[in-house]
Parts: C-alpha cells; sequence; structure tokens
C-alpha cells in the first residue's frame, strides 16, 4: 500500500483518479477549495477526505500529485517541491502508473459518454477506468485501462496508446490554441502515440488524420457504420454494419451525437472482441454519466442537468430536448465557461441560444482567467436578449408549466438543481 495525496482532487479527472487508487487498496487523501462541486459526493462515497489547500498538508512520505491547472506558485504544489517530495502532474501520472493496455478516449465533444460506455459494454472483463464526471474503478490484475484523455495544454500528447479514439474534432480552448488547425496538429500528434486510431469518419477534421492502422465508424462513412431505421422521442432502432456482419440495437437515448458515442464504443468493442450481441441488454442497463442530460421531474416540467458549455455541444443537448420533448417550451439557465470561450465563439453562442428563453449566470472562470468584473459586463452584452440569473429567480423559474428547464455549463450551476426542487 502506498500513500498519495491528490492536489485538486475535487476536479473530475482527479476524483476519479483518487477513487482508483482507493479501489487498488491505497491510502489516499486530497486537498482543494472549500466549495462543495458534484464530485465531491464521489469522495465521500469511498471515504476519501478533501481537505482544504494548506502547506500543512505536506508532509513526508506520501507521493503527490496535482491537477495540471497548480503550478509552482501554488502553496501545496511549492512545499511537495521545496521538499523535494515525490511528484507528479496528473497526465505524468497516469502514463507512467498503468502499464496495462490503455484505451483512450478523445475529441472535443463527447469524451464523457463515449468513455462510459466503453466501460458499461467491457464490464465482464477485468478493468479498471477514469470517467470524466469524477466516476474511476481501479481492479487489480486489470487487462485494460480506459480513460479520457483531453487535448487542452497538449495534456493528450503526455500518453500513449493501445488504442485512441478521436469522436470530433471542433475549435476549443481559445486560451491555449490559436486556430483550429492547432487543434488538428495536436490530435494529429496524438495519433502517432497511439497503436490503433479509431475516428468518425463523418467529421470534416477526423478526416484529415493518416494513420497506418486505423478504423473509421460513423453514419455516412465508416468500416463500422450505423443506419438509422426508426427515431422516436425514447431513442433510435440502429442498424450497425461491422464489416458486413449485421446488428440491431435501441438505443434509449435521443440525440444524434449519441449515437455516434455509441458507434465509436461499439467499433472499440469490435476490435477487442466483445460479443456486440451482448451490447443490447447492457445499453437497457446504462446510466448516463454524471451532469451529462441528469433528469428530475417538477409538476409538468422535466428539469435537465448538463455539463454543455460550448456552442456544439449545446446544440446536440437542445436537439435531444426537442426530440424527446417536442410539446414543451424550453427555458436555459447558462453559466459561460470561462471570458475566452464566451468571447471567441460569441457569434455562436448567439445562434445556438436563438428562440430559446435564457438566463444567463455569472461567469464561471475556474483556475485558467481571474475574475473580471469588466469582462463580466462583456459576457453579458453578448446575450442582450437574456436575463440575468440570480438566485431569486428560481422563484419565477418555479411558476413555469409544461417546460424543460436545462441548467448547463461546466461549473457549479448544478448547485441550484436542489434548491429548485
Amino acid at each position: 500500500m502506498e500513500k498519495f495525496h491528490l492536489i485538486g482532487i475535487k476536479g473530475t479527472g482527479m476524483s476519479a483518479l483518487a477513487g482508483i487508487l482507493k479501489d487498488l487498496g491505497h491510502d489516499v487523501v486530497g486537498s482543494d477549495v472549500e466549495e462543495e462541486f458534484f464530485t465531491s459526493k464521489k469522495l465521500k462515497a469511498k471515504n476519501i477526505k478533501a481537505l482544504p489547500f494548506s502547506e500543512a498538508n505536506i508532509t513526508e512520505g506520501k507521493t503527490y500529485i496535482a491537477s495540471s491547472c497548480y503550478k509552482d506558485d501554488h502553496v501545496e504544489v511549492a512545499a511537495v517541491k521545496s521538499k523535494n517530495l515525490p511528484f507528479y502532474y496528473y497526465h505524468e501520472f497516469i502514463e507512467k502508473f498503468f502499464t496495462v493496455p490503455k484505451i483512450g478516449v478523445s475529441g472535443t465533444h463527447g469524451k464523457t459518454t463515449t468513455t462510459s460506455l466503453i466501460a458499461k459494454f467491457f464490464e465482464d472483463r477485468k478493468i479498471s477506468y477514469l470517467i470524466g464526471d469524477g466516476t474511476g474503478k481501479g481492479e487489480g490484475g486489470a487487462e485494460y485501462f480506459i480513460f479520457e484523455a483531453c487535448e487542452y495544454r497538449n495534456h493528450l500528447l503526455q500518453y500513449t496508446f493501445d488504442y485512441l479514439v478521436i469522436n470530433n474534432i471542433d475549435f476549443d480552448h481559445p486560451d491555449f490554441f490559436r486556430s483550429i488547425d492547432e487543434v488538428l496538429a495536436t490530435f494529429q500528434k496524438a495519433g502517432v502515440n497511439s497503436k490503433h486510431l479509431i475516428i468518425n469518419g463523418d467529421d470534416e477534421y477526423c478526416g484529415k488524420i493518416s494513420h497506418p492502422r486505423k478504423t473509421i465508424f460513423g453514419l455516412k462513412n465508416g468500416d463500422i457504420k450505423g443506419k438509422i431505421i426508426e427515431e422516436h422521442k425514447e431513442g433510435y432502432i440502429l442498424e450497425a454494419d461491422a464489416r458486413g456482419e449485421k446488428y440491431k440495437y435501441f438505443l434509449p437515448f435521443s440525440g444524434l451525437h449519441m449515437i455516434y458515442n455509441f458507434l465509436a464504443a461499439l467499433t472499440v468493442c469490435y476490435l477487442n472482441g466483445v460479443d456486440l450481441n451482448s451490447l443490447q441488454d447492457k445499453l437497457l442497463d446504462y446510466q448516463r454519466p454524471s451532469r451529462r442530460m441528469e433528469e428530475y421531474f417538477y409538476y409538468d416540467n422535466v428539469i435537465i442537468d448538463d455539463y454543455a458549455h460550448h456552442p456544439r455541444e449545446i446544440k446536440m443537448c437542445l436537439d435531444a430536448v426537442r426530440q424527446s420533448y417536442p410539446d414543451k417550451g424550453i427555458v436555459v439557465i447558462f453559466q459561460p465557461h470561462t471570458y475566452s470561450r464566451t468571447m471567441q465563439l460569441k457569434k455562436s453562442f448567439r445562434e445556438v441560444f436563438s428562440g430559446v428563453k435564457l438566463y444567463l449566470a455569472k461567469t464561471f472562470t475556474s483556475k485558467r482567467e481571474a475574475a473580471d468584473r469588466n469582462l463580466d459586463a462583456e459576457v453579458f452584452r453578448v446575450f442582450p436578449k437574456a436575463k440575468k440569473f440570480r438566485e431569486k429567480s428560481l422563484q419565477e423559474i418555479k411558476n413555469l408549466r409544461n417546460s424543460v428547464i436545462l441548467f448547463l455549463g461546466a461549473g457549479n450551476i448544478d448547485k441550484y438543481i436542489k434548491q429548485l426542487l
């Protein structure tokens, strides 16, 4: 048994990693800000303590793992380095620690859901997995490590993969990437670090990635090709053609993006010899990751909690809602995630919220940007028809009827759902 201390343990990847290490029998503790996030309950469920940041937390006899957003000026990182204690950043530790075959899931959108689908489909095998909603499972003697691999700050390039999924490529993280070409270059380089590449054949930029061992999935193009037989409020009947072998599935979720997530997971199964006939029962038993179209009900309203914070993700979410609830009005409470993303993609944000009743919360800056009143005002000007969301807005929202009420954003906007219910 080793002792680990995770700096920034409430982050989605970090809390999942903490869970894995705990499952493997290690002594795990961590530190973070005192604010509660949706990952906090996952840590509590595994009896993992999250202490307030303090230099006093840093003692000998432990290995320290830090979230990549905490640099040398952070009180705990500085203390670890000054004492010359064992130290890794999150992505460095994952590459070193997990030596079994690695299945990585990347792409700008859909990583968390696709990773959770693969983990579900592989549940009959011995696996460890790290899902980007804070869920982690560690199993001794695992055959595979299945994990979400993010492109932000090129962390994706720190890993080696046996299989790498690229769901799609879109411009995001404008605080780091300057153009879509830079994003594409990162995914191309990541492909070099993978023995086998699995890509979306219907995505414009995925199609530009070359690799000697590449398997393509899609609805229009692919070695693994899907065909929609029927579309319902409850989901889809889908036929999947796996290089000539045909299978039929009922997908119990709405939105075209979910079909692509499923096809990506199915392709991983196909390449690793998972019985494709076994997937239907697992689909019916599948639970979505936290904050991915989580539904609650209030009179004749549906309240949805979703992590969507990029215009393309928001469009996917709204399209799925319109498919499932065509007769209900739509109200969105949106918390922007970083000033840079909102300002860089403001035209797309305006378009995606066109025709939707919108409440706009204050920007969640995370650790990437400092809060700025002037930039807050600039963001509100991007959405001139939106109402400012304040806690007292909940009373007005409570009076809605026959509506789908969406709480969207990658920050902590979900905390208001409990109050509303």
